[in-house]
């Protein structure tokens, strides 16, 4: 059930996104990029919660899950991607949600089963409950691209995953296809 609740709202982020057209014509000419192989174009998600959750002192008033977390790429056949993040805390003061969309431009070596992203753009949002607590997009000394290794599967419900290694760590985290 939280699981879906997670994706569902994960879901909606991208939908809401999903409209704005590919290449609106604002990547700065100077950043890299080299076509998206097939197997990769399209939307990907990731998303992971912890089991504990949070009750107020009136027991009727659920809080939330402590701690969930939530990733989408979207990879463009032209050489572009947007990243959806979304977190959430949840603690004494309420849940607080921290959430991101970047667009850029990536570079992909199949050879080296290598992804590179550039990004461009980002606009940043942090709530607690409902009060915005931050909202702004990011300034270009906050853009910080990634460099992830990849290898393409399929789930045992037959889902298509991409495994992607993040900078720093050792564990891949599964991607799924949102056909």
């Amino acid at each position: 059930m939280k699981k879906t609740f997670l994706f569902t709202m994960l879901l909606l982020t991208v939908a809401l996104v999903s409209c704005e057209k590919e290449g609106d014509g604002s990547i700065p000419d100077d950043l890299p990029r080299t076509s998206v192989p097939a197997e990769l174009r399209g939307t990907w998600m990731f998303g992971q919660f912890s089991m504990t959750e949070y009750w107020s002192q009136n027991p009727s008033s659920y809080l939330g899950n402590a701690f969930s977390i939530a990733m989408a790429f979207r990879f463009f056949e032209n050489g572009t991607y947007e990243q959806y993040f979304t977190a959430s805390v949840t603690g004494g003061g309420g849940n607080t949600f921290q959430q991101s969309v970047t667009k850029g431009t990536v570079e992909v070596n199949e050879a080296t089963g290598t992804i590179k992203t550039h990004p461009y753009q980002s606009h940043y949002k942090r709530t607690r409950g409902t009060t915005v607590l931050e909202e702004r997009d990011m300034r270009p000394s906050e853009l910080k691209g990634g460099t992830y290794t990849y290898t393409r599967g399929r789930e045992p419900n037959g889902t298509e995953a991409v495994y992607l290694t993040l900078q720093g760590t050792s564990e891949p985290l599964t991607f799924l296809s949102k056909p």
